[in-house]
C-alpha cells in the first residue's frame, strides 16, 4: 500500500473513519517498502499523515510487527480450500498438526473462505490460512544483529519524517512481539522470542537516544507481555479480544498496572468479532453482519466504560484478513456494527459536552 499509495482513496476512507466518530487511527508501516523505494515511501507517508490531520485523526504508527507469514519466493497462489487440502496431504506435517489444522480451519476453508486466494510455497506453514496476505515486518529471517544497521536506517528515516508531525500521537515500536507463528526451520519458539526481544531492546535504545521526546509503545497481546515490556514504553499498550467479565477483568488489571507504573495506557486492539482468533477461525455465527452487530452491542459498552483510549479492529475491509471484522466496505457500505458504533460514539460525545455547549446552535 505504501508504494501504490492512492491519496484520493485514502482521503475518502479516512473521511469515513472520521464520520463514524473515530479520532485516531493505527497504521502499519513497511520496512521492505521503504527499502525498495525510500523516497516514494517517505513522500507517501508524509501525505498520509497530512490527510489524517485533515480528518482530525491522530496517528499511532506501527514501526515493526511480529505477526504474519514471510513471503516465499516459490509461492504460488491458490484458493484457501486447495491450500487446506494441500496441508492435510503434506508428508512434512505430523498427524497431530493436521488435526490442529482441521480444528482451526475446516469451517473457514470449506465454507465462506474457500474461494479466497493465498500464497503457498513449499515450506509455508498452515497458518497462512489465517494470516493470508499479512506479512511480518521485517520477519525473523531479517531481524538478527546482522540486519540491525539497515533496520536502524529505516527507523531514522521514518522518525525524521514523522516524529514532529502534528498528527502523530505515538510510535508502536513492535506489534505483538510474542506472536511468532512462522519460525525458521530448526528454530524453537524460545530462540525466536529471544531474537525478537534482543531486537526490541536494541531498537528502543536507538529510539530513546535519537528521539527522546517521541512517545513510544509496544502492542502487547496479553497482560504478561504488557508487564515484561513496560520499561521500554512511555505509553503502555494492550490488545484484548476477550468477552464479558473476562474483558472487564483484563482491562481493570491493565489499568491498575499502568497506574502503578505512572504511565498512560491504550487498548490498541479490540472489538474484532471473534471469540478466539485461532479456536475456530471463520465461525459463521460471528462473521455475518448480524453476528458482528451482536458482538459490538455486548462488547463496546464495556470498552467505553473502561475509560481507556481504544482502537477498533478494524476499519476498511481489504485483502489482509477475511471481511468479517472490519466496519466499512470499499464501496462505502457501512455494516450494521458501524452504524451502531457511530450512534454510540455520538451519544458518548454528547454526554461529555457541557450543557451550555450542547444548547449552542
Amino acid at each position: 500500500m505504501w508504494l501504490r499509495f492512492d491519496p484520493n482513496l485514502t482521503d475518502r476512507e479516512l473521511g469515513w473513519m472520521e464520520q463514524l466518530g473515530f479520532n485516531s487511527v493505527r497504521l502499519w508501516l513497511s520496512e521492505p517498502a521503504w527499502h525498495d523505494r525510500p523516497i516514494r515511501f517517505l513522500a507517501n507517508l508524509s501525505k498520509c499523515l497530512d490527510l489524517c490531520r485533515k480528518h482530525k485523526l491522530s496517528v499511532l504508527l506501527v514501526l515493526f510487527d511480529s505477526c504474519g507469514i514471510e513471503p516465499r519466493p516459490d509461492a504460488v497462489e491458490m484458493t484457501v480450500s486447495d491450500a487446506y487440502k494441500h496441508f492435510l496431504r503434506s508428508p512434512s506435517i505430523s498427524s497431530e498438526q493436521k488435526q490442529l489444522v482441521r480444528t482451526r480451519y475446516a469451517a473457514f476453508a470449506l465454507g465462506r473462505g474457500r474461494y479466497m486466494r493465498i500464497p503457498v510455497g513449499k515450506n509455508t506453514p498452515p497458518d497462512i490460512i489465517f494470516w493470508q496476505n499479512w506479512t511480518p515486518n521485517p520477519g525473523l529471517s531479517r531481524i538478527g544483529p546482522e540486519n540491525w544497521p539497515e533496520l536502524d536506517a529505516y527507523l531514522d528515516a521514518v522518525l525524521t519524517t514523522a516524529a514532529r508531525h502534528p498528527a502523530v500521537l505515538a510510535f508502536d515500536v513492535m506489534n505483538e512481539p510474542s506472536t511468532l507463528m512462522d519460525l525458521p526451520t530448526g528454530m524453537s519458539y524460545a530462540a525466536a522470542r529471544a531474537r525478537v526481544d534482543a531486537f526490541v531492546a536494541h531498537t528502543v535504545t536507538q529510539f530513546q537516544t535519537k528521539y527522546p521526546t517521541a512517545e513510544r509503545t509496544i502492542g502487547s497481546g496479553n497482560l504478561g507481555d504488557l508487564k515484561s515490556l513496560s520499561h521500554f514504553q512511555t505509553v503502555l499498550s494492550i490488545h484484548s479480544y476477550l468477552l464479558g467479565d473476562e474483558l472487564v477483568k483484563t482491562l481493570r488489571s491493565a489499568a491498575a498496572f499502568a497506574h502503578q507504573a505512572g504511565k498512560g495506557i491504550l487498548l490498541s486492539e479490540c472489538l474484532a468479532n471473534t471469540d478466539d482468533w485461532l479456536k475456530a477461525y471463520g465461525e459463521e455465527s460471528i462473521s455475518t453482519d448480524e453476528g458482528q452487530l451482536r458482538h459490538y452491542q455486548r462488547t463496546l459498552p464495556l470498552i467505553l466504560n473502561s475509560g481507556m483510549g481504544w482502537y477498533s479492529w478494524g476499519g476498511m475491509v481489504g485483502q489482509m484478513f477475511t471481511p468479517s471484522t472490519e466496519l466499512v466496505y470499499p464501496s462505502g457500505y457501512l455494516r450494521p456494527a458501524a452504524l451502531y458504533l457511530r450512534r454510540e460514539l455520538a451519544g458518548a460525545a454528547d454526554r461529555q459536552l457541557p450543557k451550555t455547549r450542547r444548547a449552542s446552535p
